[in-house]
């Protein structure tokens, strides 16, 4: 699958349903609660509660009810940390779950649609899909200058001119100084994206992330369209968002409902006939390819079990990241005696795999011929989130 190159927007009372298409395949739901908003990069000014020694943390009261948590990871250790009661600036990495709070950061990332700039960091980095060194270079000797910090260079920014790099740079520069006037005048606990409008409009900031390779931006509501267009003309780019008004709902077209629904199946046929099914648990997920169904298709000559998971794999590694599966994965693909049929199955695997945001790791093939490999948790599965949206409307 390449990379996303379509954005539609499907606007209901209770959330933002923001799907991201590649070639007409659905890459992607995005599901924003407007009544249970996430808080994945929002900066607080919190106010320091416990510091816990023996864990190498400590919980910060951000004002949402519950406290976040905060590894010493995060600073040079535990030693030195301020006094509980006193202000502390972080931002949210990962939202809590259940009774558990969010985990927090001091480690400011402030995201831009080129640039990552880490005010308390240092050095220039890349993101792993900007290769060459010659590249790598080009890119450092434009950026290294800009900011005073660290600096991450995202996968957009390959290519980029000068001129876009020192612009995108210049607007990270104000959103901090804004975050550090702010925090002079704030009492803990305080959230700056209720004062920062844009920072929460989960419509711009997908753009800001998938903006390099977004053609069209489609949105059903009207007023989000002209002020997302709005933003766009002020950052000088070029119009690509599209209000749709047609007959037919926005999910409709490229069939995004229809992908939606295959995607909540436990068993998906291929255009061969070839059967995937997906047995999903809390900690470990098992797909079987079958092709006794291809099998028995008439007219069709018999495949090669390599054929067949060749036609397997880019699937099953579109559907990971649409499930947004977690944890461990065990894939049971039609056996292969060759090593050399195995490396080509992997590497179609993999291929698909490094367009995932979410950090993937591959272990291949196991001694007894299955497939393994483990997907970073980022929040609920896409079918507990449909459901819990569905509840909220009960």
């Amino acid at each position: 699958m390449s990379a996303v190159d379509r954005l539609i927007c499907h606007v209901l009372p209770k959330a933002y349903l923001m799907a991201l298409v590649a070639d007409g395949r659905l890459a992607e739901l995005q599901i924003v609660r407007r009544d249970k908003p996430s808080r994945v990069e929002n900066v607080f000014l919190g106010r320091l509660e416990r510091v816990m020694p023996d864990l190498d943390a400590a919980f910060v009261d951000i004002g949402i009810g519950r406290s976040g948590f905060l590894r010493a990871e995060d600073r040079a250790g535990i030693d030195g940390w301020p006094l509980p009661g006193a202000p502390v600036l972080v931002q949210v990495r990962n939202d809590g779950e259940g009774d558990k709070g969010p985990r927090l950061s001091m480690n400011i990332a402030v995201t831009g649609r080129y640039l990552v700039y880490h005010p308390v960091g240092a050095g220039v980095n890349f993101s792993r899909r900007i290769e060459g060194e010659s590249e790598r270079d080009r890119l450092r000797g434009h950026v290294e200058d800009l900011l005073d910090g660290g600096i991450v260079l995202r996968t957009a920014a390959a290519g980029a001119a000068p001129d876009v790099l020192k612009a995108d740079a210049a607007r990270l520069t104000e959103r901090w100084e804004r975050i550090r006037r702010l925090a002079l005048d704030l009492e803990p606990p305080a959230d700056f994206s209720a004062r920062m409008p844009s920072e929460r409009d989960p419509v711009a900031r997908m753009l800001r992330d998938h903006g390099s390779t977004l053609e069209e931006v489609i949105l059903d509501d009207r007023a989000m369209a002209r002020s997302l267009q709005d933003e766009m003309d002020r950052l000088g780019e070029k119009s690509r968002v599209r209000w749709h008004n047609g007959s037919m709902p926005a999910f409709e077209i490229d069939d995004v409902a229809g992908q939606i629904d295959t995607a909540l199946a436990d068993r998906i046929v291929l255009e061969s006939g070839v059967e995937l099914l997906f047995e999903p648990g809390e900690t470990l997920c098992a797909i079987d390819v079958d092709s006794a169904a291809a099998a028995g298709r008439q007219g069709r000559a018999p495949r090669r079990p390599v054929e067949i998971n060749l036609e397997a794999a880019p699937t099953i590694a579109q559907q990971l990241r649409l499930r947004n599966i977690a944890g461990a994965v065990v894939i049971d693909f039609v056996n292969m005696r060759s090593a050399y049929d195995r490396d080509k199955v992997q590497a179609s695997l993999a291929e698909v795999l490094a367009e995932d945001p979410v950090p993937t790791q591959i272990y291949g093939f196991t001694r007894l011929g299955h497939f393994e490999l483990t997907r970073a948790r980022r929040g609920p599965t896409l079918a507990a989130q449909l459901e819990a949206l569905e509840k909220s409307d009960d």
